[in-house]
């Protein structure tokens, strides 16, 4: 529990999620991003200036040595998720980690005990269950009736973030960014029951990555299904050229109609009804870091739980790795 007074934020990371971050932190009460942790000066500098952040540091050990911060927020690359956030841990700071939690379910285990051991709180940012997006889903999923099925479509350009591409680094979009729907499904489908999946990479010979030297399944159609008999199927590839269009929805169907989500983070809804009727609700807001950030600092002031567990967040990377076991295996995965 905090002891009062502002909460001092350290940011580790200089990128777009940092810049959520601090975002998100700007509209808490009582609470200061004191710094920002990077190892690139240059991208430090330039989120240092747009919010006036006090500080930059090239080094973690030497920011949490000069800053004393309450809560680390970790922006950084997966495969950074476990030794930034126990180091963190150790030196008795809260930490609200990006998903996923790590590139292996005992990475992810070990920043669980370190966090219980030194008894601060540890959370996870699946942004989209929080968003406007969700509560509307929820509100609206009993008029389309059970049994229920998901299906999502995400189609892009080879991303920017070269670490999306990296098996060592990011785990590709089957573990990177199929765990925010699996998330999202675990929460209102319950328990998974196996896994079956498709991959392959289309961005190989792409002049952006040309750097990247092993190349994550990066093209990949996931069956997910549920123990309640629901399934899911997740369609996800990012490696088409440079500049290509880009195209993204997420739908529930079920017996009595569609719901369909359009747009990156479902800004919009469009639920197909019996008669041929269509409804649109438009301008949902997206606010889940908001909303996530500020449960988290709630949390660490003694005022409710953590947003997101890290068994929560285990239990997502649990599936999305499964998958990719299914890829290489060509067999279903039991979950």
């Amino acid at each position: 529990m905090h002891g009062g007074g502002t909460m001092k934020v350290l940011i580790a990371g200089a990128g777009a999620m940092a810049r959520k971050h601090i975002l998100a932190y700007r509209k808490v009460e009582d609470v200061e991003v004191r710094a920002i942790v990077n190892r690139g000066l240059d991208r430090a500098k330039s989120l240092q200036e747009e919010f006036r952040v006090p500080t930059i540091y090239q080094n973690l050990e030497v920011a949490i040595q000069e800053e004393h911060p309450d809560i680390l927020s970790v922006c950084l690359p997966t495969n950074l998720h476990p030794s930034t956030s126990i180091l963190a841990l150790r030196k008795g700071i809260h930490v609200l980690c990006e998903k996923p939690i790590a590139l292996t379910l005992e990475e992810g285990r070990e920043m669980i005990r370190v966090a219980e051991r030194e008894n601060r709180k540890l959370s996870f940012v699946f942004n989209r269950r929080f968003n406007a997006v969700w509560d509307e889903v929820q509100n609206r999923l009993p008029r389309i009736e059970s049994p229920l099925v998901y299906n999502v479509q995400e189609f892009r350009s080879v991303r920017p973030k070269l670490a999306m591409h990296s098996r060592s680094m990011n785990g590709g979009p089957v573990l990177d960014c199929t765990v925010h729907d699996l998330d999202m499904l675990l929460h209102l489908f319950g328990r998974v029951k196996s896994v079956y999946a498709k991959g392959t990479v289309f961005g190989f010979n792409k002049p952006s990555l040309s750097s990247i030297q092993d190349f994550a399944v990066d093209t990949a159609h996931l069956i997910v299904e549920f123990e309640n008999g629901y399934w899911a199927c997740l369609l996800y590839a990012w490696g088409f050229p440079e500049g290509s269009s880009y195209w993204q929805y997420r739908e529930f169907l079920g017996p009595n109609g569609i719901l369909r989500l359009m747009g990156e983070f479902g800004e919009e809804i469009q639920q197909y009804q019996p008669g041929g009727i269509m409804e649109t609700v438009r301008g949902l807001p997206e606010n889940g870091h908001e909303r996530i950030v500020r449960l988290f600092v709630d949390a660490v002031r003694g005022k409710g739980e953590v947003p997101v567990t890290g068994e929560e967040a285990l239990e997502a990377s649990r599936v999305a790795l499964a998958a990719l076991r299914s890829i290489e295996s060509g067999e279903k995965e039991k979950i």
